[in-house]
């Protein structure tokens, strides 16, 4: 079996190099997220979801203790990649209703069962549900920099 970290190598490389499938509404497309390391400095690449809600783009994590969510937190400037597109960004936390309709829309649009099991709700979970576990699910609103 392939480690975590070479598999998301893998992923990235894949999604870099293939054209960028546009975030539709209510939906999600992969990207990479590139991310200053907390400690190092050095630039993070993670494959991951981008989620787009309201014509606004996300970023989710089932858990608040991932490397790419740390970063974020220590420094929110990041840039979101894909296909030759590169998008400077600065990841604001979302909170309440916002965070939570924004989890149930990428738990509704997701189909890998790994990827949903990693989360503390079902797919079908209702919005207050959703809320009462944002303490352990990390959302954030990517707004451009200019």
């Amino acid at each position: 079996m392939t480690d975590p970290r070479t598999m998301n190598t893998q992923m990235a490389a894949r999604i870099l190099g293939s054209p960028a499938d546009p975030v539709p509404e209510a939906g999600y497309a992969l990207r990479v997220v590139r991310t200053r390391g907390r400690r190092s400095g050095e630039p993070r690449d993670t494959p991951i979801g981008v989620t787009r809600l309201h014509d606004r783009h996300y970023l989710v994590s089932p858990d608040t203790g991932r490397d790419w969510v740390r970063n974020l937190a220590a420094a929110p400037e990041c840039t979101v990649l894909a296909g030759g597109e590169s998008r400077p960004c600065t990841a604001v936390p979302a909170a309440g209703e916002e965070a939570a309709s924004v989890v149930s829309t990428y738990l509704n649009a997701v189909t890998v069962p790994w990827a949903l099991r990693a989360f503390p709700v079902a797919p079908d979970a209702p919005v207050e549900e959703i809320a009462a576990h944002l303490g352990s699910i990390a959302v954030f609103r990517l707004e451009d920099r200019s």
